[in-house]
């Protein structure tokens, strides 16, 4: 059975990558669930940009996070990861946790981040052995994202860990 709500995983995997995050200035490519996104706001330093096209969850956030909104401390942007409508280097860290498999074109979405980002980009994502278990993603398109995202990362300079059932990459 798919565990369409990864939670506690996902929970498990920004707790692995949270210590990468430098500067004040975050942004969140993927909101899904809100999961990052509300850990990033357990920072009182931080200030937030999630984005998502779908935004499904917004109207939860919306409720949930209103001071947060209203201070503009967090900011909700329906956008696509592959041309985001921000100014280059806006952010200083930029983070996709699990999200850049949704994308026809993860190295596209990636190389939006490196435009917009001026320190740390992370990058994590489910491997082939999660597929049935943590998402509903096959393994061969679930291969194809990791080794279009790899390739490009082993190319550019990015640390790459192999983390069982999904991997990072990051600089």
């Amino acid at each position: 059975m798919v565990k369409l709500n990864e939670g506690s995983k996902l929970e498990e995997i920004v707790n692995s990558v949270e210590h990468l995050v430098k500067g004040m200035r975050i942004l969140d490519v993927g909101t899904g669930f809100g999961t990052v996104m509300s850990r990033l706001l357990q920072h009182p330093e931080y200030s937030v940009v999630t984005v998502d096209p779908e935004a499904w969850v917004f109207d939860k956030i919306e409720k949930e996070y209103a001071l947060d909104l209203k201070s503009g401390r967090l900011k909700l942007v329906r956008s696509k990861a592959e041309d985001l409508p921000f100014e280059d280097q806006s952010f200083d860290s930029s983070l996709a946790v699990c999200s850049l498999h949704h994308l026809n074109d993860p190295v596209k979405g990636l190389i939006e981040m490196e435009r917009v980002t001026s320190g740390r980009i992370i990058v994590t994502d489910w491997d082939v052995g999660s597929s049935g278990s943590h998402n509903p993603h096959s393994p061969e398109h679930l291969g194809r994202i990791k080794g279009a995202i790899l390739s490009y990362a082993g190319k550019n300079g990015y640390e790459i860990r192999e983390m069982g059932n999904w991997y990072l990459v990051y600089r």
